[in-house]
């Protein structure tokens, strides 16, 4: 549902700069270390700096991967920095509401997912022209894209529901 946009250009373009960098910090160190020409204090800044690509290129990583995905066991809503699985058992439903930024709305309506322990925002947002806050975390959908994913899944959630031999509540 995620078509390529700026957001996929950036961070395919932050994993390609990273892995550069850190392949030619790694080409450096090994030449270093083999010709005898590296000290403590050039080891722990080669260190540092293959460290801060761990970082980068994890970071970049899990821009790049942000949304929802769906299988027959359940859902899993990815953001930067965690990760949530919800078995289809636990899910209720899907809706759209205004996404949240420190606890406040924002312009732009979210994805969240509907459980039995509460609802959850996704990454996944609808494009707005409204003005005002914005979050920047994951795939930016037009309407008509936003509305398809709701209705796909609703029908996954149904899908998974009747193949389990349970009833499907809307």
């Amino acid at each position: 549902m995620d078509p390529w946009g700026a957001r996929q250009v950036f961070t395919g373009f932050m994993l390609l700069v990273g892995c550069t960098a850190a392949t030619t910090l790694s080409v450096l160190a090994g030449r270093a270390l083999i010709r005898g020409e590296i000290d403590v204090r050039a080891a722990l800044g080669m260190a540092g700096a293959l460290i801060f690509m761990g970082v980068w290129l994890t970071f970049a990583f899990r821009l790049h991967l942000t949304g929802i995905y769906v299988n027959d066991r359940g859902v899993r809503l990815r953001h930067v920095f965690s990760t949530r699985t919800l078995p289809w058992s636990r899910v209720t439903g899907f809706e759209a509401s205004p996404a949240l930024f420190l606890g406040e709305p924002t312009s732009r309506l979210a994805c969240w997912v509907r459980t039995t322990d509460g609802a959850f925002e996704s990454a996944v947002q609808r494009r707005s022209r409204r003005v005002g806050w914005r979050k920047e975390n994951g795939p930016v959908l037009d309407a008509a894209d936003f509305d398809q994913l709701l209705v796909r899944l609703a029908d996954q959630r149904a899908r998974a529901r009747l193949d389990r031999g349970g009833v499907v509540s809307r």
